[in-house]
């Protein structure tokens, strides 16, 4: 089991141990998410992804099949891009991964009493780039793109890795760099770090995790 594995394991171990929480779904496969969201309408959805532009379109289909669900992202990935998206999408609750699992269950409790507040528990620096940015914004599937050029990746691998043609990829490349003002795969790249669109590389390139999300349902309080 990988180390994301056992966190997602751990997690719903804990969780299941509070008496006010069910847990009622946890998985590492998207579809498999969305189908458990679609079928549970649970209360509550935490959710990370293998990138930011992964976790933008997870959330967004969340909120698509299940809009009554309070969705919490739980991710390593704090860079501004994602939580703009992410409170433009209007995420319930936005954690970075080295909170302590109390914050976690108070986080879960606390978007179920008070819907209209959103938790934040994020360096302040990446809360305060994202409020400030006023540069271009790209789509989900365009901070996909541009992420995976930035890990070095052909469009044929790109192609391959997100299951679209290469013309779409093509497709999106020449919209990223209209926005972006730039004139080719590096310039696109450098720019977007500039902007702080991607993140600095975390690894070999080509590799990434699947999406994972875990739904959990939370009773009503009176």
């Amino acid at each position: 089991m990988d180390d994301q594995g056992l966190l997602r394991e751990t997690l719903c171990e804990v969780l299941a141990k509070e008496l006010d929480i069910e847990v009622v779904g946890g998985t590492a496969d998207s579809e498999t998410a969305v189908r458990i969201a679609t079928e549970k309408r649970p209360d509550v959805i935490l959710l990370d992804g293998p990138d930011a532009g992964g976790i933008v379109s997870l959330l967004a289909e969340m909120k698509r099949v299940s809009p009554i669900s309070r969705c919490i992202v739980l991710t390593s990935c704090t860079h501004p891009a994602l939580v703009r998206e992410a409170l433009r999408l209007r995420v319930s609750a936005f954690l970075a991964k080295n909170v302590m699992r109390e914050e976690v269950i108070t986080a879960i409790r606390s978007v179920v009493v008070h819907p209209d507040q959103i938790v934040l528990s994020l360096p302040t620096e990446s809360l305060v780039a994202a409020r400030d940015q006023d540069g271009p914004r790209l789509s989900a599937r365009e901070l996909q793109i541009i992420e995976n050029v930035a890990q070095g990746m052909s469009n044929g691998q790109i192609a391959s890795r997100l299951e679209i043609t290469e013309a779409t990829v093509k497709r999106h490349l020449r919209n990223i760099f209209d926005k972006l003002g730039a004139v080719s795969r590096i310039d696109a790249v450098n720019k977007a770090k500039s902007v702080l669109i991607v993140p600095p590389p975390r690894g070999r390139p080509g590799r990434t995790a699947a999406p994972r999300a875990g739904a959990f349902s939370v009773p009503s309080w009176s």
